[in-house]
């Protein structure tokens, strides 16, 4: 699944046509103008909040890495807000893959995930906290499959899924995503809900762990391929090892 379009939004990249549309006769910015060398092998890349390569003037983080013979990120790496300086991102590349651990920040610099990469893929037990400080759950990632619910906190600190089973759920962006959870996999029926109505937008089946089926609400679209809602959190900062370029800065 591509994770660009990740969780909760999924269901909504369509909605981006127009606003895309309107841009579209602009031209993208020259990758000269989004990053800057610092040394040797040393280089600080531009990027939008979205970790599309932008001009300075436009951006608000900063990636501070190393590039091998071959152009790809090696060795540590680590984001910045370049409004106040916060860091957002520190973990190491090698070949142009995470490699060992990685550490996430929320924007006022409480840490927001903790967890390890090989060769590129997020392996083991992920554990993530809320902007408070408090815990918000811990994952675990096997072999490129969907990630194991091993333990949830709301935002209160009471404690949702204990040893992989209970109920969890996700606010963001004005929606919520929520469904039971039994031995670590969602089960029963998962429901992706807008917050300013509650209306339905998507309900999936799953039994025993494993996806039967779904529906978008909205176009009655039906699926039985692959479950469409993702659990883990984008990361985002993975975008920015596909060098993509912004439209130019106004």
């Amino acid at each position: 699944m591509n994770r660009y379009c990740y969780s909760l939004l999924l269901l909504f990249c369509f909605s981006l046509g127009p606003a895309r549309a309107q841009t579209a006769a602009l031209p993208k910015a020259k990758l000269n103008d989004c990053y800057r060398v610092v040394g040797k092998d040393s280089v600080v890349f531009y990027y939008s909040d979205e970790y599309v390569l932008t001009p300075p003037g436009c951006a608000t983080i900063r990636r501070h890495v190393r590039l091998d013979s071959a152009g790809r990120f090696q060795g540590f790496v680590r984001d910045y807000r370049l409004t106040n300086n916060v860091l957002l991102v520190q973990g190491a590349y090698r070949a142009g893959r995470k490699e060992g651990l990685f550490e996430i920040y929320h924007p006022n610099g409480e840490l927001a995930t903790r967890g390890r990469y090989l060769q590129g893929r997020e392996v083991g037990d992920w554990a993530y906290w809320y902007p408070t400080g408090r815990p918000r759950q811990i994952l675990s990632f096997r072999d490129g499959r969907a990630p194991l619910i091993q333990q949830f906190w709301d935002e209160t600190g009471t404690q949702l899924v204990k040893d992989g089973n209970g109920t969890w759920y996700r606010n963001e962006l004005g929606l919520n995503l929520s469904g039971a959870v039994l031995q670590g996999a969602p089960d029963g029926r998962w429901v992706l809900r807008r917050l300013a109505n509650d209306a339905v937008v998507v309900r999936e089946i799953f039994r025993k762990g494993y996806f039967s089926s779904g529906v978008v609400v909205d176009t009655l679209e039906t699926y039985q391929d692959e479950s469409r809602l993702e659990i883990a959190d984008w990361d985002a900062y993975s975008q920015g090892e596909v060098y993509t370029l912004s439209k130019v800065c106004q």
